[in-house]
């Protein structure tokens, strides 16, 4: 039985992107255009973001679909709370060959050493 994930396309889907924080500390128009993330703008509270145990659970389910590759992405998912926590978990899934990081680069250099170490 074929349990790999595929595209209409029938490729195989091999990158899953997760989202883990909607916030970012920049408001550039590309991600966060001003007509829909006014001053007003009501984003995500926390108890609606995924918990680390939820991302770490549906990134096994899509490993064992075919996933190898996971990007994570924000808004700017270095304003999250012990990501290291969650990469070291990430990188013991099986069938998980790399783990990609979309930041604008402002807090790296903070986090920089301890993402290395995490995986």
């Amino acid at each position: 039985m074929n349990r790999h994930i595929k595209d209409s396309l029938d490729r195989p889907l091999r990158d899953l992107r997760i989202s883990l924080i909607d916030r970012c500390n920049f408001r550039c128009q590309y991600c966060m255009p001003a007509e829909i993330f006014h001053d007003n703008f009501q984003f995500l509270p926390k108890s609606e973001l995924l918990s680390y145990m939820e991302i770490v659970r549906l990134s096994k389910l899509f490993a064992s679909l075919g996933v190898k590759k996971l990007r994570l992405t924000g808004g700017e998912p270095l304003l999250r709370r012990d990501l290291t926590t969650l990469i070291s978990n990430l990188v013991k899934i099986e069938g998980i060959e790399d783990i990609g990081l979309t930041t604008n680069g402002v807090f790296l250099k903070k986090h920089a050493v301890n993402l290395k170490e995490a995986g």
